[in-house]
């Protein structure tokens, strides 16, 4: 039985942090220069095949980026903006999102981005259930599409704008063959793929096809998965070509350890950490409301917060970050008090508590927190092991094998 959350704590808002080391060269330049290739070391970790945007969730996306592009785009403020498609009509009575493709674009394998390419890759997710709420595709005419759903949601310019919905060359599929197309992405992006060596380097490099005039300033892109703090911060400080430019991290000490040696610091937050129970299961403690209240009230939200954070997290209670829409101030919820989490535990039936596990989320939740919340939960009788899986086993436990206990996982 896959489980699915009814209710679920936030725990901590972490920031994605970006340490970006410039030369004085780099400083002084007030022109876009071209030329270079920008090293990144990320949170993801290419677990998931990259050239299958139905098969794709969470961090993993990130890496998709310089290679697939999306009908629209979505900025850091929530605003959508169009970028494949030209614009968007919602027909609210005929429950109807009618697209208008661009036209002249190519993708990397020379063939034309259309109408005929949009809707592959969106029934693909649509089948792979990817996306919900859309039921079908039309094609309109050469390029334009109309995508048919079940009913209005406030999320379908999310949808049209993720991963899922970033198309990818069904001719390199049909030639190529599946498997080589799920790990040999070609998009439409700025950069093509090169190679992959897993757990090593990913490899893009300018594609001089791209659409957008001018573009990319760079000649290439790479990702190295290095998971080392230590070795991490050596390849920052790395002369000439071996030299990293962006670390992306949500570690609070990493991050005032960083800060500390003169690396530029840039960070947003990315929503909070979560725990989300298996409370579909009826057989699990966790479908009982006053356990879950329990578990809640059994954090000490700030002192982790104290502990880990070293400036950059902040203690959450609610998915929205503050300052972003939907947030609430003074909102009661999420207060620690071991004592009332000791009765709401007795009330429910469990005064000695019980054993459970909890799922960690690799790369954006901190190992040292969720050793903190076992402890603190130990406190209230709840013996909870930790579980640390990779990203592949991860994404299989969330969204489609299920899981037992608790997932902790960055939420937004």
């Amino acid at each position: 039985m896959k489980k699915k959350r009814s209710l679920i704590w936030q725990l901590v808002c972490p920031f994605l942090i970006v340490f970006v080391m410039l030369s004085p060269a780099m400083a002084r330049a007030e022109e876009p220069q071209y030329g270079g290739v920008l090293k990144i070391i990320d949170l993801a970790e290419g677990a998931q095949p990259l050239g299958a945007p139905w098969a794709v969730r969470g961090i993993d996306s990130k890496l998709q980026k310089p290679v697939l592009e999306g009908l629209l785009r979505e900025d850091v403020s929530g605003n959508y903006h169009p970028w494949l498609a030209k614009e968007w009509n919602i027909d609210l009575e005929n429950n109807t999102i009618t697209l208008p493709l661009r036209e002249g674009v190519k993708f990397h394998d020379g063939t034309d981005f259309n109408a005929e390419a949009a809707k592959w890759v969106i029934d693909r997710s649509i089948k792979e259930k990817m996306l919900k709420g859309f039921l079908s595709v039309d094609v309109v005419d050469d390029y334009t599409i109309r995508v048919n759903v079940d009913k209005y949601q406030n999320n379908y310019l999310n949808l049209l704008a993720s991963s899922p919905c970033n198309p990818v060359s069904p001719t390199a599929y049909k030639e190529k063959g599946e498997e080589w197309a799920k790990w040999h992405p070609v998009g439409t992006g700025a950069f093509k793929f090169v190679s992959f060596e897993r757990g090593d380097k990913l490899t893009y490099t300018k594609w001089d096809g791209y659409w957008k005039e001018g573009m990319p300033y760079l000649d290439g892109v790479e990702y190295l998965f290095i998971r080392d703090p230590m070795t991490q911060q050596a390849a920052m400080r790395a002369p000439g070509e071996e030299k990293v430019h962006v670390l992306s991290v949500t570690s609070g000490e990493q991050a005032a350890m960083m800060k500390a040696q003169g690396f530029e610091v840039i960070s947003m937050p990315v929503g909070p950490v979560s725990l989300i129970p298996d409370s579909k299961n009826p057989d699990s403690p966790m479908a009982k409301r006053k356990v879950r209240q329990a578990i809640s009230y059994a954090i000490n939200r700030d002192a982790i917060v104290k502990a880990r954070g070293f400036g950059f997290w902040k203690p959450a209670n609610q998915i929205p970050s503050p300052g972003n829409l939907g947030y609430v101030e003074d909102m009661e919820f999420g207060g620690y008090d071991p004592e009332k989490a000791k009765k709401l535990l007795a009330e429910a039936g469990y005064p000695n508590g019980f054993k459970t596990t909890i799922w960690v989320m690799p790369a954006m939740v901190d190992r040292d927190a969720m050793v903190a919340v076992q402890r603190f939960l130990s406190e209230i009788g709840i013996e909870a092991e930790l579980e640390f899986p990779d990203t592949g086993g991860y994404t299989a436990k969330r969204w489609k094998d299920g899981w037992t206990g608790l997932m902790a996982q960055h939420t937004r």
